[in-house]
C-alpha cells in the first residue's frame, strides 16, 4: 500500500503600506502553517501506521515587522538643486619647434631652349659631338634630352650637375631613347635629375653634358660655350624646394 502525504496550508494576502498615512494593518501570517503533516505507512504486522513530521517553516518580512518597500519623497526644492558638473582634466599642449613660414622656391630654366632654332642647332651639331637638345623643370626634377653623334655603338652620356656652385657635383647617367627622329646619324639620350629637398638660395644650380664614345676614348663636353646651363631659383627667401 502506498503512503499518502496529506498537508494543510493556508495562504496569506500581501501587505502594502499605504502612502497617504493610513495606519498599517497587523502583519500577515506566513503562507505555510506550522501544523504537523501526517504520513500513513503500511506495516505487515501492525497494518496502517500514522507517523507525524514537522514541515519546514517560511517567514515573511512583514511577519517580523519589517517593511516590504522603501518610499522616499523628494521636495520641489531638492529637484531644483543644480548638479555639480563633472570636472575633466585638460591635456597640456605639446610644445614643438616650428619652422618659420617662408616662401617656397621654384625652379626655372635660365637659358633658351637649344633646339628652339632647329636650323642653328643642326649647324652646331656638325661641329660638336654632343649638344643639349631640350630641358625643362618641375617642382622637384630637372629633365631633358641630349643629342650625340653616332660614331660607334658603345657610348656613355652623363649630366654633371652641381647644387652648391661647384663645391661638389654629381655625374648622372643618361638613358638611351629608342626613337628615330631629328638629324640622321645621331642618337638621343634623356635624363631626369631629382632636386634636393633643401637648397641654399645663395648657391647656383648648373650643369653640363659629357659624351664618351668607346671608339675615341676621350670625353666630349657641352658646357654652353663655357657658361654652363643654369637653373634659376625663384622665391629665394626660403631654403626648401617642394
Amino acid at each position: 500500500m502506498r503512503s499518502v502525504d496529506v498537508s494543510f496550508r493556508c495562504r496569506g494576502s500581501p501587505h502594502i503600506n499605504h502612502l497617504l498615512g493610513v495606519s498599517s494593518p497587523k502583519p500577515l501570517r506566513p503562507c505555510i502553517s506550522h501544523q504537523p503533516v501526517f504520513e500513513y505507512r503500511h506495516s505487515p504486522s501492525k497494518g496502517l501506521i500514522k507517523s507525524g513530521r514537522r514541515e519546514k517553516r517560511v517567514a515573511f518580512a512583514d511577519a517580523k515587522g519589517l517593511s516590504l518597500i522603501t518610499v522616499r519623497l523628494f521636495s520641489e526644492k531638492e529637484d531644483k538643486i543644480p548638479c555639480e558638473p563633472l570636472k575633466i582634466p585638460r591635456l597640456k599642449k605639446l610644445s614643438c619647434a616650428t619652422e618659420p613660414a617662408n616662401k617656397t622656391l621654384r625652379l626655372s630654366v635660365g637659358f633658351e631652349q637649344p633646339c628652339r632654332d632647329f636650323q642653328a642647332f643642326r649647324s652646331r651639331l656638325q661641329d660638336h659631338m654632343v649638344l643639349l637638345e631640350s630641358c625643362d623643370v618641375s617642382k622637384r626634377c630637372i629633365l631633358g634630352t641630349v643629342r650625340v653623334r653616332n660614331v660607334c655603338f658603345e657610348k656613355a652620356v652623363f649630366i654633371r650637375i652641381t647644387f652648391d656652385t661647384w663645391r661638389s657635383y654629381l655625374d648622372v647617367p643618361c638613358t638611351y631613347l629608342d626613337q628615330c627622329y631629328g638629324e640622321p646619324g645621331t642618337d638621343v639620350f634623356e635624363f631626369n635629375i631629382s632636386v634636393p629637398e633643401r637648397i641654399d638660395p645663395r648657391e647656383r644650380i648648373e650643369f653640363c653634358a659629357s659624351y664618351l664614345p668607346a671608339a675615341l676614348g676621350a670625353t666630349e663636353w657641352d658646357n654652353n660655350n663655357g657658361n654652363n646651363y643654369c637653373i634659376n631659383l625663384c622665391g629665394a627667401e626660403s631654403a626648401a624646394v617642394q
